[in-house]
């Protein structure tokens, strides 16, 4: 019940600022970024962290799989891990889903067409911007790191706020987008913790 308090109160204030940045922040800020930054490169390497999260989630569970059918011992933090992947696919699955739900237009299609805003459940290429993806599945393990390894927890967010900050500057996202995103991957990490509980 902690657990649903927890991501309960955190829905309702990534739901607020989500608000907030529609409204007032991330049709300006896009703007901003087309007008100002005309190179991507270093918004693209910021972001690029988030491009290995989900290969590396899916290349440890085939080998944990091939592993486990073989009869060959756990990798090394196999429970680790396994918590790391499946948040990372937890949170993969459930930004597609939210995509389609909320329907939202891109950066580029406010540059390019000046359309600004939401279509639910539409399947056209001009909407899905949101939640983001990328944070949302870097987001998810490097969440599960940061709890079950508090150590590791300034490294995660640094490189969080670097992705957000990377797909924000690069065009791809609104603020509110990986805001979104953030939550899904948080909301992902902790549903699977709270699942593998004593595993």
């Amino acid at each position: 019940m902690r657990a649903l308090r927890v991501v309960a109160v955190n829905a309702l204030v990534c739901a607020l600022l989500v608000v907030v940045c529609v409204v007032y922040v991330d049709e300006p800020v896009a703007l901003y970024v087309h007008q100002t930054f005309t190179n991507p490169l270093p918004f693209q390497i910021m972001a690029a962290p988030s491009l290995l999260a989900l290969p590396l989630a899916l290349v440890f569970l085939i080998v944990a799989a091939f592993n486990h059918a073989a009869g060959k011992p756990a990798l090394p933090h196999h429970g680790l891990l396994l918590r790391l992947s499946l948040a990372t696919l937890v949170a993969t699955t459930a930004k597609d889903e939210l995509k389609w739900l909320f329907g939202r237009s891109w950066p580029r299609a406010l540059i390019d067409d000046n359309i600004y805003g939401f279509s639910p459940f539409t399947v056209s290429p001009l909407y899905g911007s949101l939640p983001s993806g990328h944070t949302a599945y870097i987001s998810a393990p490097l969440l599960m790191l940061a709890i079950l390894k508090p150590k590791y927890a300034t490294v995660c967010l640094v490189i969080i706020a670097l992705v957000m900050v990377g797909l924000i500057g690069g065009g791809y996202h609104y603020p509110g987008d990986t805001i979104a995103g953030l939550f899904t991957g948080f909301a992902a990490a902790a549903g699977v913790r709270v699942m593998m509980r004593g595993r």
